[in-house]
């Protein structure tokens, strides 16, 4: 059954599932859509016309405390140009070989994943090629803690706070900052930092494909991003630096709701409600290998304080570090753990996000699945024929707001949509089984190579002697595409782009389950999935 919503109501599609309409209630906090009712050719470019900027939806963001690193920074010497404090290393004899700062997960800021490095060497295109298209997944840039705080850097900073609120807090040795630490995070909201990761990824990529801006389209480039603050923000500083500072005169930024009860590709989860019924990572995977790993420093670190710590306080102590480097500079807890703690650390966000959102999760490729059947209308220059799962398909519909004719191409999304879009391509290489009791190091689901800050899923259409390909790079590392993408195996990674849209059509929506494993009647197992999906 299809839906024709009014383009009057554009940026609010209901969700469909199947033959089914399921309408929920938008969250009474957020504030009401924009109406988008004209063309392309009469948008303002930045609040107007049929691109507004201003839809509301931006979420529950608040700012925390100001940087002050001129007082803060309490490590001698110089840091260089670096504006947060990066000369922490682990606290073990192996501290000068292992760099903490990937080894953060989703935490991490952006690096070059050293991932397949078998396909390396063929990096650059040979005189006979030349790239046509490109399609960017971009992740925001780096933010302050959600806003639940019941876990993680949240409640390890109340606890503090309540113990010095008490006038009773003991702390000395290596936890004698405590003495006048404040946690001083807020929430949600894009910090500098990630503002500078955007805009430099954006400058980034403008010197990678800046020859694709094509001006002589009947229609300004649509660039899309979900409405959240931090994703409107990322987005804003992106396209300055790929752009310039008249990005909004020479783009049109399509601004699309993000909140329980509309769909939209970029911002999934809320469209596969069983997907929110149980987290098989954070609640049956993470916990199990947290109570392990967390063990050495709590029993290194307990004499040093009277908080009583437990495996989840030990999570949020490394967890502040990432936030509050980004946010503020500077955070003692980075020179505090151990290689094997932070190693431990990674693995308890790799087993969270496989099992949220990737291979070991029931709805991992469902919730990719909105965004990869996009991804085939474009390559394959076909208007949306649905069945509809997670993509707005009013939005869809619309050549005003999806156009088939662009050779560049960018979103915006979340690190979990990143994974289940890797899911649902039925990308086996980041495939790993995780177990929840041991760290296998030769593991390719390493979260910090897959979705850092800033991090992105690049496709590639590339020609080469009149045959096309597609190439896909996640944060530079070229991902050797083998017959699970319906692919031949090739040095250099690339598949006949033929080729990868007939097998992706053929499976990756059949294979997804998405009717029954967002909306089906079942008992979501706390282990054991291995393919993305049940059934």
């Amino acid at each position: 059954m299809k839906f024709a919503t009014p383009l009057v109501l554009a940026l609010a599609a209901p969700l469909v599932a199947g033959s089914v309409l399921r309408e929920r209630q938008a969250s009474s906090s957020s504030s009401s859509a924009t109406s988008s009712s004209s063309t392309s050719s009469s948008s303002s470019g930045s609040s107007g016309g049929a691109f507004p900027t201003d839809i509301g939806y931006l979420g529950k963001g608040t700012a925390g405390q100001v940087p002050f690193l001129a007082e803060n920074d309490t490590l001698p010497g110089s840091r260089g140009n670096s504006p947060y404090e990066y000369r922490f290393n682990a606290t073990d004899a192996d501290a000068e070989e292992f760099d903490i700062w990937k080894s953060m997960g989703n935490l991490s800021p952006y690096y070059s994943s050293p991932s397949y490095p078998e396909t390396t060497a063929h990096k650059v295109l040979n005189d006979t090629c030349s790239v046509k298209q490109v399609h960017i997944f971009h992740r925001h840039g780096a933010r302050y803690p959600t806003s639940g705080s019941s876990e993680g850097a949240p409640l390890l900073g109340q606890t503090v706070a309540n113990y010095t609120a008490a006038g009773n807090l003991t702390a000395n040795g290596p936890l004698a900052f405590l003495k006048k630490w404040t946690y001083g995070l807020g929430t949600e909201l894009l910090v500098p930092i990630g503002a500078q990761q955007l805009f430099d990824s954006g400058v980034y990529h403008y010197q990678q494909y800046g020859k694709l801006f094509n001006t002589s389209l009947p229609h300004k480039p649509v660039v899309r991003t979900p409405s959240q603050s931090r994703m409107l923000n990322s987005s804003r500083y992106f396209t300055l630096g790929f752009f310039g500072y008249d990005a909004p005169e020479k783009i049109d930024l399509e601004v699309i709701i993000e909140t329980d009860g509309f769909n939209s590709s970029l911002s999934p989860y809320d469209d596969c409600p069983s997907a929110e019924d149980v987290y098989v990572g954070d609640d049956y995977l993470a916990p199990v290998w947290r109570k392990i790993y967390t063990k050495s420093a709590i029993e290194r670190l307990q004499p040093h304080t009277n908080i009583p710590l437990t495996p989840d306080l030990i999570y949020g102590a490394l967890s502040v570090c990432p936030y509050q480097s980004a946010a503020l500079g500077y955070s003692p807890w980075c020179g505090v753990f151990t290689r094997e703690e932070w190693e431990g650390f990674e693995l308890d966000l790799d087993l969270q996000f496989a099992g949220d959102y990737g291979f070991l999760s029931p709805t991992g490729r469902a919730q990719g699945i909105g965004y990869v059947q996009e991804l085939l209308d474009r390559l394959s220059n076909s208007s949306f024929s649905g069945p509809v799962t997670t993509q707005n398909s009013t939005l869809d519909e619309s050549s005003t707001y999806f156009p088939l004719d662009q050779p560049i191409y960018i979103d915006f999304t979340h690190d979990d949509v990143i994974v289940s879009v890797l899911t649902a391509l039925n990308m086996t290489q980041t495939g790993d089984y995780l177990s929840s009791t041991h760290r296998d190091p030769k593991r390719n689901f390493v979260l910090s190579r897959i979705a850092p800050f800033a991090g992105r899923l690049v496709f590639e259409v590339i020609e080469c002697s009149g045959k096309h390909y597609i190439r896909i790079l996640n944060n530079e590392a070229i991902i050797p595409l083998n017959e699970d993408q319906g692919c031949p195996r090739r040095a250099d990674g690339m598949c006949p782009l033929e080729d990868f849209i007939k097998h992706q059509k053929a499976h990756a929506y059949k294979d997804s389950n998405f009717d029954y494993v967002c909306f089906g009647n079942y008992t979501t197992p706390h282990s054991g999935v291995r393919n993305g999906t049940l059934g």
